[in-house]
């Protein structure tokens, strides 16, 4: 794809990296045949090729609306489409930076302003969310329907291992799912236990920081970005294996903890040090071939683990994994 940048992008950072991108594309559309909101609504616009084109044209200068922020909005950011772009297009990188771009350049309604801005303080924030949670599972029964269905009934808590091994872990505990769904992580725990790996946690360590990321909040995001590898360095220098998590959306944004930090600058000159720390980012479904149970299990037992998209493809691979 032919491109030609406006001079507000050209030569910057996000422009260099746009550029790229857009230059892989080749227009075949086979991304459509496996991006949700595409199949839902058969709109081009809500598809990667249409958003591609939405994109490249805001990037070349042209007017940008209410429209193309709602479009970019729909783009649930499954990454599915990555997984069959024969070129290795990496979409997820491309709509970031237009999120960017459409936030600067339109102003939403003031509902909406207000309704994210919460969403990006009180989400992340394990403080505020975790009681929150708790009060509204106390009067579950009593609330509307729609926000009920949105609350899990409380769970029995799973029994923590305390076991001890040589070989260890890291992992990114999160800032929603341990209070909506707290065993998660510790039936995480248990297996990796029964493979004779120990999880250990760091509790300076707050949100992966997709939400924030996601919503356009990229300055907040960096923060989270520079907080979680201040937290996670020393566990890195000590020797552990890798960093696991069980949520996907913080799994595919610790991925790229290495370019966001390089590109921003925000470890200094440490950064590109500290890439290791991105590298060792994995779904907890990637942790195999090496591991083998420690002790047999108390009774025979299947099981599957089915990873989400956006964890299983690594970003700009044209393939899933």
């Amino acid at each position: 794809m032919q491109t030609n940048l406006a001079e507000f992008i050209r030569g910057t950072a996000d422009g260099d990296e746009a550029d790229a991108i857009l230059r892989k594309c080749v227009h075949c559309g086979f991304c459509t045949a496996t991006y949700p909101t595409y199949q839902l609504l058969g709109d081009e616009l809500d598809g990667p090729r249409g958003r591609i084109y939405l994109m490249k044209q805001m990037f070349e200068g042209a007017p940008v609306t209410r429209s193309t922020q709602l479009h970019l909005d729909r783009c649930l950011t499954c990454r599915n489409c990555e997984t069959t772009y024969p070129s290795g297009v990496q979409y997820g990188k491309l709509v970031e930076i237009g999120r960017k771009v459409v936030e600067e350049k339109v102003e939403r309604p003031l509902r909406q302003r207000l309704q994210r801005r919460f969403l990006a303080s009180f989400l992340p924030n394990s403080t505020l969310f975790t009681p929150a949670m708790k009060l509204g599972q106390q009067f579950r029964g009593i609330l509307p329907r729609k926000l009920r269905a949105k609350i899990p009934l409380p769970e029995r808590p799973l029994v923590v291992p305390t076991g001890k091994h040589a070989r260890k872990m890291l992992m990114l505990a999160g800032c929603v799912q341990p209070a909506m769904m707290p065993n998660v992580n510790t039936a995480t725990a248990r297996v990796f236990d029964a493979l004779g790996i120990e999880i250990v946690t760091a509790p300076e360590a707050g949100c992966g920081g997709a939400i924030r990321l996601h919503l356009g909040y990229n300055e907040d995001a960096l923060d989270d970005v520079r907080n979680n590898i201040d937290a996670w360095w020393p566990y890195v220098e000590s020797g552990v294996d890798a960093i696991v998590m069980n949520a996907s959306g913080c799994g595919a944004t610790v991925k790229e903890y290495a370019p966001h930090a390089q590109r921003s600058g925000v470890c200094g000159e440490s950064a590109a040090h500290r890439r290791s720390d991105a590298r060792s980012g994995r779904n907890p479904a990637d942790v195999r071939g090496g591991a083998r149970l420690a002790r047999a299990p108390p009774r025979r037992a299947y099981g599957r683990v089915s990873s989400a998209v956006h964890a299983a493809a690594r970003p700009g691979d044209s393939r899933a994994r």
